[in-house]
């Protein structure tokens, strides 16, 4: 592959690529779980896996290197190519990263203490073995020689962090030392033949003049680290300056907690450490894509447990509790459907994302409904019923701005993209904007005139909501999505047609302005109006709701316009056909399929009872497999198959006791391997009001937490069960605490299509 640097983003074999992925620590997940954790990465619309190479991991006493079975480094970079993804490599050797020393081996530290993170000669002696192991490994696998590595990042944060817990030092005091430290490395490389692009996060002078270089960043809104932020305004700044792509390498998708800290951390939202919400990762992944970067990875991704000592000290000893999408058990929280959800979008339309530019001037939005307009009415409703209206200046006293920024490609707006991105999420609580309307004009011609939209209803942006809408995107030849209040998902062939897929909230009435060559046949499936505004030019009325609503347009390109709720779109997957790939939705996770003899096999995993199924499919399958009970529906006209039913659990008998032990809570059970018989893994999901809890099995830690009451604790047997033994589970200073049971499995279903 070759790879080189445009100004505005990395081009793979001459074609502009969006790079989406996020942090996999393979130290923290056994080897046995690597391809899973992928598998559901690639699922949320990834392209590319990150991961610190981690020196203490691979060396724990000097001279002594394992690269073998857990630590098997090169096996973990050959999944991902296997899987079809790209790979950013941080090559260290100090990484943070949560790791005790910062990655470096402790032998390291007793020996140089510090002279760690200088150019003391002994010290980059020790390093340039450690890049000569590492380099090994990855040299062999650089996308230019047929691997998965796209870009390496040598060093980290150097000269603005060390490792907290451990007092290392953030590098010299002196930026010129600094620079002589990360030039060495960058020679190194050299020498090895790496001509990858370079992401450099470190802080020294000079470093523009490093050929092949990307510009980086990251933004964490709430940290333990210090104060509470807010979302900063959206700003094209930046974007003016750059000269490299702009890609954050430190999109933060969660954050640890600092365990030791008694009374809980001033200014943090929760016991320990900062909640992140969902929607803080929706809206500054918007905001990065507004101001211009063209890859964004999400730290950390997957979650996952320490081995032996190696954490930072500032953490629990065992799990790291970032609160990641995947969690430590591989199960997912409500930010990888989030994540899911952009990641289908640019994955589907990044090329068009990739071609459109920060626009500072294009698109504007205001609310003009009051937030709460019951504030200012009389205490009888009835009482003001025949009062005169208000006067304009009036009204317009509760007009506000919209956090808005668009992205536009310059040209005509009829054949090129244009995006808006709406912001309505702050740390500190929103309120709901009514009658939401969004102005464009012709500066820079991302349009061709002024217009308001929307045309025919009044949109809303809901509290901590945040929306991205598109103008006038290329659906087929001479066909275009004008404008739409409801977000895009998906887009992709579907017989002779297009199929085009957006999402909204479930009681969300949406517009959707579609421009047409000619005027032709529609049909509609669900609620949805579909209004003929001109010869050309079709309007879609439509809420979501708790089915899937289709309009069908006939014509020499046929389009399927689909329209699903928020949440199930969250929910979605990659079918396998014998006609190409299909868009499935369910509860279950449908990881990967295969198609064999007119049939497909779908890799399912799941650990709820119930199942709800949507494929869109113009052809009617059947479902079959360890089902208790399978009901089966199919729409022939608009291709839409649906299946419910349940999964066969078997459910292990825990005879948990519970008994106080001062301020502590404590349940105990014996558990046995024979309780994970027909399993993937057997967890346990526990909420507690409380400061910490641990448990152990037979006297060993095998997981902690410290979110008390704010978030929920997971604990897998299967990597820890051995012989068995006795679980114990201590909710300290607890007043209550609830252990559910729930069983995982992994099964292979089939659909039938004959």
């Amino acid at each position: 592959m070759n790879i080189s640097i445009e100004r505005d983003y990395l081009v793979m074999d001459g074609k502009p690529e969006f790079i989406f992925g996020g942090d996999f620590n393979y130290t923290r997940t056994p080897r046995r779980h690597w391809r899973d954790r992928m598998l559901k990465m690639k699922a949320a619309g990834m392209n590319t896996v990150t991961f610190y190479a981690t020196w203490a991991y691979h060396e724990a006493s000097r001279d002594a290197w394992d690269w073998s079975g857990d630590r098997d480094l090169g096996h973990f970079m050959d999944v991902i190519h296997d899987e079809g993804m790209w790979a950013i490599a941080r090559l260290g050797p100090f990484v943070h990263g949560e790791w005790r020393n910062g990655g470096l081996p402790q032998w390291l530290m007793d020996e140089l203490g510090p002279k760690v993170r200088t150019n003391a000669p002994e010290y980059l002696d020790l390093t340039r073995k450690w890049y000569e192991q590492i380099l090994a490994l990855v040299a062999p696998r650089l996308a230019t020689r047929g691997g998965p590595i796209i870009i390496v990042q040598l060093e980290n944060e150097l000269g603005s962090a060390g490792s907290k817990g451990d007092d290392i030092a953030r590098g010299s005091v002196d930026p010129e030392e600094n620079a002589k430290h990360v030039l060495f490395y960058h020679k190194i490389i050299r020498e090895h033949g790496v001509d990858v692009p370079i992401i450099d996060i470190n802080h020294f002078p000079g470093k523009e003049a490093i050929e092949n270089l990307v510009d980086t960043g990251g933004c964490y809104i709430t940290s333990c680290f210090g104060r509470e932020g807010e979302f900063p305004p959206m700003s094209t700044e930046k974007w003016e300056e750059h000269e490299r792509p702009r890609i954050s390498i430190e999109t933060g998708g969660g954050m640890f907690v600092r365990y030791f800290d008694w009374p809980p951390y001033l200014h943090t939202q929760g016991y320990q450490g900062p909640i992140v919400k969902p929607e803080f990762i929706e809206a500054i992944t918007y905001h990065n894509l507004a101001e211009g970067y063209n890859g964004i990875n999400y730290y950390v991704f997957v979650d996952g447990q320490h081995c032996d000592d190696g954490g930072e000290r500032m953490l629990p000893p065992r799990d790291m509790n970032f609160q990641a999408p995947i969690t430590v058990v591989g199960s997912l929280r409500e930010s990888y459907r989030i994540v899911k959800r952009m990641g289908w979008f640019l994955r589907a339309f990044g090329q068009e994302v990739l071609k459109s530019q920060p626009h500072a001037s294009w698109i504007n939005a205001a609310s003009y409904g009051r937030a709460h307009p019951g504030l200012e009415a009389k205490a009888d409703l009835f009482e003001g019923y025949h009062d005169e209206a208000e006067s304009v200046p009036d009204h317009l006293r509760h007009v506000r701005k919209v956090e808005c920024l668009g992205r536009a490609t310059r040209g005509l707006n009829l054949s090129e993209s244009n995006f808006a991105f709406l912001l309505n999420t702050k740390v500190h609580g929103s309120q709901w904007l009514r009658d939401v309307r969004l102005s464009t004009n012709p500066t820079g011609i991302p349009c061709e005139v002024w217009q308001e939209y929307p045309k025919l209803i009044q949109m809303g942006l809901p509290a901590q909501r945040n929306k991205c809408l598109p103008f006038y995107v290329r659906l087929a030849p001479g066909t275009f999505l004008e404008y739409s209040t409801a977000e895009l998902l998906d887009r992709r062939p579907f017989g002779k047609g297009v199929q085009v897929i957006l999402h909204a909230d479930a009681d969300e009435m949406t517009e959707t302005s579609l421009i047409f060559p000619d005027q032709v046949n529609v049909k509609k499936r669900g609620e949805a109006m579909a209004l003929w505004q001109s010869p050309n030019t079709l309007r879609v009325l439509s809420v979501p709701g708790a089915d899937v609503q289709i309009v069908c347009v006939d014509g020499e390109t046929p389009i399927r316009f689909v329209l699903m709720e928020r949440n199930l779109a969250g929910e979605v997957w990659d079918v396998a056909s014998p006609h190409g790939m299909r868009v499935a939705a369910s509860n279950m996770r449908l990881l990967e399929s295969r198609v064999d003899d007119g049939k497909t096999k779908v890799q399912i995993q799941t650990d709820e009872r119930d199942f709800d199924l949507f494929l869109l499919t113009p052809s009617k399958p059947s479902l079959s497999g360890p089902f208790a009970e399978v009901s089966e529906t199919y729409d022939a006209e608009f291709g839409l198959y649906r299946a419910s039913g349940t999964v066969t659990l078997s459910e292990p008998k825990l005879e948990f006791s519970r008994k106080k032990e001062g301020t502590s809570y404590v349940w105990e059970a014996e558990v046995t391997p024979e309780c994970l018989t027909g399993l993937r893994d057997l967890v346990l999901h526990a909420e507690y009001e409380g400061t910490s809890a641990k448990a152990t099995l037979d006297g060993r830690l095998i997981s902690d937490h410290a979110y008390g009451p704010h978030l929920f604790s997971e604990i897998g047997l299967r990597d820890w069960i051995g012989e068995g033994g006795l679980l114990r589970i201590e909710f300290e200073n607890c007043r209550k605490a609830e252990v559910s049971i729930r069983p995982m499995v992994e099964f292979e279903a089939e659909l039938d299509w004959k």
